[in-house]
């Protein structure tokens, strides 16, 4: 079967994706005509060259093998569905090879085919936006909880007070009592040892 392979070059530790994928490809008993990558890098205009290049040679070709789903151009269903479309046209499959889906299975790989786009596109959306926080230079996660309140509750702990009335009377979740105590057990063993 005559495949395309398109990644969005990223490195492995044995070498570069591509590499990897073509010889995981060439072991089934395929041949990759040619491998197209963008750089995830580049953004704006040029962004997809490799992926528009390849769509331009689709007469070439019975299969693509993508690397992953968040390899894919576009941000939404309507832009896969769109791709999709263009394939059929062509009549040539998609292969994402990290997820293991085929369309040319059935149906069901078409429904499992959006779902991981789905998933792989909100992803990055959000790994996006926490870069984009810490860039301006805001905080990410849970507020530190102030040592005194921390010392109160170990106090507390310490004198047999329960995880839910303590984290009610300091007006912290349970877990976090939780995590105070457990990290106060870890401690006591290193405190007897010395």
């Amino acid at each position: 079967m005559r495949t395309f392979l398109y990644v969005r070059d990223s490195f492995g530790e044995n070498g570069t994706e591509a590499e990897l994928l073509q010889k995981s490809i060439e072991d089934r008993g395929d041949t990759v005509v040619a491998c197209f990558a963008d750089d995830p890098a580049i953004i704006g205009k040029g962004k997809n060259g490799g992926w528009n290049a390849m769509l331009a040679n689709l007469v070439n070709v019975d299969h693509i093998v993508v690397g992953c789903a968040g390899d894919l151009p576009g941000r939404s269903v309507t832009d896969l569905l769109a791709i999709l479309s263009i394939l059929r046209d062509h009549d040539v499959g998609l292969r994402l090879y990290q997820e293991g889906i085929d369309t040319d299975v059935g149906p069901d790989a078409m429904l499992d085919l959006i779902a991981v786009y789905r998933a792989a596109k909100l992803s990055e959306a959000i790994r996006r936006g926490i870069s984009k926080a810490r860039v301006a230079g805001k905080v990410i996660g849970r507020p530190a909880m102030p040592d005194h309140i921390r010392q109160c509750i170990q106090i507390a702990v310490a004198n047999g007070g329960g995880i839910r009335p303590t984290a009610r009377l300091f007006g912290v979740s349970p877990a976090s009592v939780i995590n105070i105590r457990d990290s106060m057990l870890r401690a006591e063993p290193e405190r007897m040892a010395a």
